[in-house]
């Protein structure tokens, strides 16, 4: 008979000779604390230990390094029935409650993540300690997985920091840092990690922490908040505001934002709850829910592969070659997030001021946010040095190559860089046009390159795509993920073929844009279509931040190795003849003002592009144009072996080119939609756009299979 797997309990409860009881959160086997199903009954049993020992005071915290508690992991409930996610959200309430009233005061000691499941224990307790690093973030994630909190967060929150505050939390699911959550009220006190438990310690055995009561407010400004949060009128005026500004463009794809809204218009606190219980049951078990708890869970899974790939990897100094915009963004996220020293070089020394300029600009902006403090901007920014030559010959372990889209150019930065640095250094070529089996072919250790595929804004896309050629040995890509990770990226293995998979996928989505354009539709409302279909940036606006003469310029490399499906639409000339590049000159589809924003669409566009405005199409088939050539191609990278996993592809292409995630991802679409009907489509459309429509042969065999 095989013997039963005893679970172990993630709390630790110790009571010492002054009657303090010491909650330890350590979810074992797992890096961060993720809790699991049977957190209701070990909280109780912690509760039982408290109550049974008589202890004076409680203090929670986690033993994980700047973990405190990561949330709750819903793929596990994807079997269970309605009646048994009612009784788990009202198992969670009670025992939440339960902690909440017990008689002696309980202290959360935060250092690091606190989301979810718990920043709902949090706020069950009486008082919240926080560290002063910038690790330790606060966030009610729930939205973006399709649900709401089910511990009693929507009605606790609303409490502790305001009905506008909470709303904004709760509806966007964003981190905030600890001094956020101070200046809101959602943390007590900022105390420096090394002694925020002393310090929860002392203030518990001096009595100085008391147990709240919200029936009866201490001072004037809780009572102030409780009359308005109790006052429905109140609450519906701006709910409703906040509903018609907001958010009312997103409702029919994110069902659990006017369901958070209906909850928090209830201002009596049992009734909140029992709302909050049927409103996460039904959200739940919605095709949304179900679709971004699946994506999110691809996405934990893949960021964990490619953790265990990087396992024993290090890298200790950094070189840029190239001082663009593109390396000036790597060079910060070295520095700022890695926290490596880097070296920038380039023959022109203003660029590489420029490049430092933008560093500093953008390690600025953090500390405007509160996210840095001006002395670790000090420390971050003297990581990052500049000059003309090659340096730090002994120390420097892995190059990154950002010069402009030249081969030869980038063949001279390998023998460069071969002769100079040593035989372990890894060479990583940021490329979007070409092979890195061609770069690397006048290499004398090819086995130390790599593609290191970097997307623009590169301070604020997650992906990378991470490009090993033939020769590349798996050291160097075991490396090269290592560093994507401490730069903050989410890496993507890919093969050596053109376009890679993000631009593979992308390039023919943007071009049947510009093609809808030519057949005489409207910029915004073909911006507005695919908007509508679920992408948060149009493809023009997408192409105006790129810069359209970039994908000008990597496009014939396109059409020579992958077909005629990449050829340019008509016009395109005539646009890159007229300078129309975008964002980066203030003049694309759009106009731009000084500081980069978004005007208006520049009508002279029509007039540039010799296109008569017809306005045939409604904004469902330019919207089916566009998904259908993306489809498509996605199944070619199928075919060709671009890629071998759809999770991850699926996790890519929302990461990487902003697939709406409630459609769960490229291949899920594709799974949704069929086979079938996709063939059916594309010949459709084939029959009436041209060949460039022509289905693939991995497609037709899914259909002939299906």
């Amino acid at each position: 008979m095989q013997e039963e797997v005893q679970k172990v309990s993630p709390f630790n409860v110790e009571i010492d000779h002054n009657q303090i009881a010491v909650v330890s959160i350590h979810v074992p086997n797992e890096r961060d604390n993720w809790f699991s199903e049977n957190f209701v009954s070990d909280l109780r049993d912690v509760i039982g230990a408290i109550i049974y020992q008589q202890a004076k005071g409680v203090i929670f915290r986690s033993t994980k390094p700047k973990c405190f508690i990561q949330g709750y992991s819903l793929s596990k409930l994807q079997d269970t029935t309605e009646a048994q996610l009612l009784a788990l959200t009202q198992d969670a309430q009670a025992v939440m409650r339960e902690i909440n009233t017990l008689k002696m005061p309980v202290v959360a000691v935060i250092d690091g993540a606190c989301f979810g499941l718990g920043l709902e224990l949090a706020l069950a307790c009486d008082y919240r300690i926080a560290s002063e690093e910038q690790y330790t973030q606060f966030a009610m994630p729930q939205v973006r997985s399709g649900i709401l909190p089910f511990a009693g967060g929507t009605q606790r929150l609303p409490r502790l920091i305001g009905l506008a505050n909470s709303a904004t939390l709760l509806l966007s699911g964003s981190k905030i840092n600890a001094e956020k959550a101070l200046q809101l009220g959602l943390v007590d006190r900022l105390i420096p990690s090394s002694n925020a438990f002393e310090i929860a310690y002392q203030l518990l055995l001096n009595n100085e922490i008391t147990k709240v009561d919200f029936k009866n407010p201490l001072t004037r400004i809780r009572k102030w908040k409780k009359n308005l949060l109790g006052n429905s009128l109140f609450r519906e005026y701006y709910l409703n505001f906040v509903e018609n500004r907001l958010w009312n463009r997103a409702f029919d794809n994110y069902p659990a934002m006017p369901k958070i809204l209906s909850v928090l218009k209830e201002p009596h606190f049992k009734a909140g709850l029992a709302l909050e219980q049927q409103a996460f049951v039904e959200l739940f078990s919605t095709e949304q829910s179900q679709v971004l708890i699946n994506l999110k869970k691809s996405e934990q899974l893949m960021r964990y592969r490619y953790q265990a790939r990087a396992k024993g990897s290090s890298v200790k100094q950094v070189s840029i070659l190239g001082s663009g915009y593109m390396g000036a963004g790597i060079a910060y996220l070295t520095a700022n997030n890695a926290k490596l020293p880097v070296r920038i070089k380039d023959i022109h020394p203003t660029e590489i001021q420029k490049a430092l300029q933008n560093s500093y600009e953008l390690m600025k902006k953090e500390v405007d946010r509160k996210m840095l403090s001006h002395g670790e901007m000090i420390q971050r920014m003297n990581l990052i040095t500049g000059g003309d030559r090659l340096m730090a010959v002994k120390d420097t372990d892995f190059i990154v190559e950002a010069v402009y889209e030249n081969l030869s150019l980038k063949q001279e930065m390998v023998e460069e860089s071969e002769s100079y640095y040593n035989e372990d250094t890894i060479f990583a070529s940021n490329t979007s046009t070409f092979s890195i089996h061609e770069i690397a072919s006048v290499a004398k250790r090819p086995e130390n390159i790599v593609g290191f595929h970097y997307f623009s804004p590169v301070t604020k896309r997650k992906m990378i795509e991470i490009i090993p050629h033939a020769k590349t040995s798996e050291k160097t890509i075991s490396k090269a993920i290592y560093f994507a990770l401490k730069q903050g990226k989410l890496p993507l293995v890919v093969a050596d073929q053109e376009g890679f998979f993000i631009n593979r996928i992308l390039t023919p989505f943007l071009l049947e844009a510009i093609e809808c354009l030519v057949d005489g539709e409207g910029i915004e409302f073909i911006d507005q279509s695919l908007e509508e279909f679920g992408f948060r940036t149009g493809p023009l606006a997408m192409i105006d931040d790129m810069g359209l003469d970039v994908i000008v310029k990597s496009n014939a490399a396109m059409v020579n190795k992958l077909g005629n499906r990449f050829i340019l639409p008509e016009g395109i000339q005539l646009l890159i003849t007229n300078d129309r590049k975008g964002r980066k000159n203030k003049r694309g589809f759009y106009l731009y003002d000084t500081k980069g924003n978004r005007t208006q669409e520049d009508k002279s566009i029509y007039y540039v592009m010799e296109t008569i405005m017809r306005n045939n199409m409604e904004s469902q088939d330019i919207a089916r144009r566009c998904i259908l050539r993306m489809i498509n191609e996605a199944c070619w990278c199928l075919q060709d072996n671009v890629i071998t996993s759809k999770e991850e592809g699926n996790v890519a292409s929302v990461l990487g080119v902003d697939f709406p995630d409630f459609r769960g991802g490229i291949y899920a679409y594709i799974e949704e939609i069929g086979a079938k009907e996709i063939v059916k489509q594309l010949r459709r459309h084939a029959a009436l756009y041209g060949d460039r429509f022509t289905p693939c042969d991995w497609l037709l065999q899914q259909a002939e299979l299906n």
